[in-house]
C-alpha cells in the first residue's frame, strides 16, 4: 500500500477519549465534541465490540490509539496483530494510526507495561524497519507518542528527542506529544519541558493528549484521574503557537462522574487550538 503523507490528515479539533463508561454522556454531548480516541486494544480481541465500533464511527471521528506494536521490539511485527490494528483501523476510516514509542513484548513474552526503549542506533534500526513495516501494511501514517517513564536505559548513544527526530526522518511518521506525560517526565526526570518540546521534530506532530496525574509520594504519576494542570496547559499553548497541531483529546480513566468538567476541558483546548491559527 502506498502511505499517505501527514499533510493530508485532516484537522480534527479537539475531544475526548472513549470509555464504556461515559459512552452515554459522549453521545448526548456529541455536538460538543469533535472527534474520539478509542483504544484499539479494547476492540481488537473482541468481536463482540466492533459493532459498537462501527457505531461510533458513524457518531464521531474516530482516531484508534493501541500498545501492540512495540515499536522498539527487534524484527517484524507478528501478522495477527497487524491484522488486528487494520481491523479497527479501516471500521475507524481514520487517516492515521497512533500507538506508543515503547516496547510491550520480546520473544514469547507479553511485558504488560509500556516500557522505555534504549536509545541507540541499533534499536532506531529495528524500530525504523517496524514502523516501514506498520505503514506499509495500513496504508497510512504511524503516529507515535512519547511515553512516561521510572528509567532511563543508560549508555544510550542519543537522548529521546534525537531518536524521535531520526525516527521521522527515516519514516515520515509522525508524532503524538502527549504533553502530560512530557511535563510528568520533566518534573520526575528534572529537565526542561520547554527545550525539551523545541528539541522534537514538531513538524511531525500530529496530535496530542491533555491529562492530569496524580502524586503517589515523590513521583508524579500518569494516572489520568484529575484535570488538566495549569502547566500542561501553558505547554500546550505553546506548542499551538510553535506549530500545526491537527487534533487534542482529554483523556480520564478515573473521576468519569462530573462529565461536564471534561466537556469543559475540551472546550478548553478547542479555544487555544483555535486561537493559535488566529481562528
Amino acid at each position: 500500500m502506498t502511505t499517505r503523507p501527514l499533510a493530508a490528515i485532516p484537522m480534527l479539533g479537539c475531544g475526548l477519549a472513549y470509555r464504556a463508561e461515559i459512552a452515554d454522556h459522549i453521545r448526548a454531548a456529541r455536538a460538543d465534541i469533535d472527534f474520539v480516541e478509542v483504544a484499539t486494544d479494547q476492540f481488537a480481541t473482541r468481536p463482540s465490540r466492533l459493532d459498537e465500533l462501527r457505531d461510533i464511527a458513524s457518531m464521531l471521528p474516530v482516531a484508534p490509539h493501541g500498545t501492540g506494536l512495540s515499536i522498539g521490539s527487534k524484527g517484524s511485527i507478528p501478522r495477527e496483530i497487524l491484522e488486528r490494528v487494520r481491523l479497527v483501523s479501516d471500521i475507524t476510516g481514520s487517516a492515521y494510526y497512533s500507538d506508543h514509542l515503547c516496547m510491550t513484548r520480546v520473544p514469547g513474552i507479553d511485558l504488560g507495561h509500556l516500557t522505555p526503549l534504549w536509545f541507540c542506533d541499533e534499536v532506531l534500526a529495528a524500530a525504523v524497519a517496524r514502523i516501514r513495516e506498520a505503514q506499509d501494511f495500513l496504508g497510512k501514517p504511524l503516529v507515535l507518542e512519547n511515553i512516561t517513564y521510572a528509567f532511563t536505559i543508560p549508555h544510550g548513544q542519543m537522548v529521546e528527542t534525537e531518536f524521535f527526530n531520526q525516527l521521522t526522518a527515516a519514516t515520515g511518521c509522525g508524532v503524538l506529544l502527549d504533553v502530560t506525560n512530557l511535563y510528568i517526565n520533566s518534573i520526575n526526570h528534572h529537565f526542561d519541558p520547554i527545550a525539551y518540546m523545541n528539541d522534537m521534530p514538531l513538524d511531525h506532530v500530529v496530535q496530542v493528549h491533555l491529562a492530569g496525574g496524580e502524586w503517589r509520594g515523590s513521583i508524579l504519576a500518569d494516572s489520568h484521574s484529575h484535570p488538566v494542570p495549569e502547566e500542561v496547559w501553558e505547554l500546550f499553548s505553546m506548542l499551538c503557537r510553535l506549530t500545526t497541531v491537527k487534533g487534542a483529546i482529554i483523556e480520564r480513566d478515573g473521576n468519569l462522574a462530573d462529565f461536564t468538567s471534561l466537556i469543559a476541558e475540551v472546550s478548553r483546548a478547542r479555544a487555544i487550538l483555535h486561537g493559535s491559527r488566529g481562528c
